[in-house]
């Protein structure tokens, strides 16, 4: 495989990512564990990728000249692998949701999903910077990056108030904070994808 070929098998693991990411939402919003479960065999191509990738990376840096560069892919190939580690982490805690028949308020639903939706804004960016090195694009993904960590970490706060309320149950709390912290570890990672360039 060739510095090109890697380039452009890493935008398919930005895509395959992009495609997880799209079936955990549909998976949480119609809590349907069928959605989540093809959702993690994104995460198992993803990771194959990763494996493939960072040994081709490996055979070729010996001879190369783009040192620079192939650096750079290999952190991004990383960081993809991590990316799809989130979104699996974020899985479990949906499907312990499902099993546990756990409750999240209506405004606890709107919040998650409104930083959902920002993560994904970001993450849609980096593909697109990815094709375009847009460096207007790299400034609003790191600046949408900071948006999704405000959204965490507001919801976080709103959400304990639910519980010391008595809203929620703990284990319905936790899950939420969990959901919310790998929700804003996704665009961060999509962040420092583009920092590389």
């Amino acid at each position: 495989m060739d510095i090109s070929e890697i380039r452009i098998k890493t935008v398919l693991m930005a895509d395959a990512i992009s495609e997880m990411l799209e079936l955990v939402e549909r998976g949480f919003m119609e809590n349907k564990s069928s959605l989540l479960s093809e959702a993690m065999k994104k995460e198992e191509s993803i990771n194959s990728s990763d494996k493939l990738l960072t040994q081709s990376i490996m055979d070729i840096s010996k001879d190369s000249r783009d040192k620079k560069e192939l650096a750079a892919l290999a952190q991004m190939v990383g960081t993809f692998e991590r990316m799809g580690d989130e979104a699996s982490a974020l899985i479990e805690r949906m499907e312990i949701k499902v099993a546990e028949k756990l409750m999240f308020s209506e405004k606890g639903v709107d919040e998650f999903i409104e930083t959902y939706k920002a993560m994904r804004r970001s993450v849609g960016m980096m593909r697109e910077f990815l094709k375009t090195r847009d460096p207007a694009l790299k400034e609003s993904i790191i600046d949408n990056g900071f948006n999704v960590k405000g959204l965490v970490e507001k919801y976080r706060e709103e959400h304990a108030n639910r519980l010391i309320e008595g809203l929620c149950t703990p284990l319905g709390a936790n899950m939420y904070f969990d959901m919310l912290d790998f929700t804003g570890n996704l665009a961060r990672h999509a962040s420092n994808v583009v920092k590389l360039f």
